[in-house]
């Protein structure tokens, strides 16, 4: 199960990723505060994935077996919102 979730978590890390690249992008044309704020939720939202990968990766051992399924909900969850946010910033 730690695998999987941490494959979702790496998924989460990569569309945020591209998230930043859409958002500079934009930013670099428009020059609008609410892009730069954009760009900073991401950067901040990639931070806190990139730490819970790494938590998954070295501490999933030490999780409660009943907190296991609400994690990868929690993460397939994230990975469902953060293409839908993808998939709006490149049309």
């Amino acid at each position: 199960m730690a695998q999987i979730v941490a494959f979702f978590s790496l998924l989460n890390v990569i569309l945020l990723i591209g998230l930043i690249w859409i958002y500079l992008s934009s930013f670099r044309k428009v020059r609008a505060q609410f892009t730069l704020g954009l760009v900073f939720f991401a950067a901040l939202f990639l931070v806190q994935n990139l730490i819970a990968l790494y938590s998954f990766l070295t501490m999933f051992m030490y999780y409660a077996a009943g907190v296991t399924g609400i994690v990868l909900a929690i993460t397939i969850v994230q990975t469902a919102a953060l293409s839908i946010m993808l998939w709006t910033g490149l049309r």
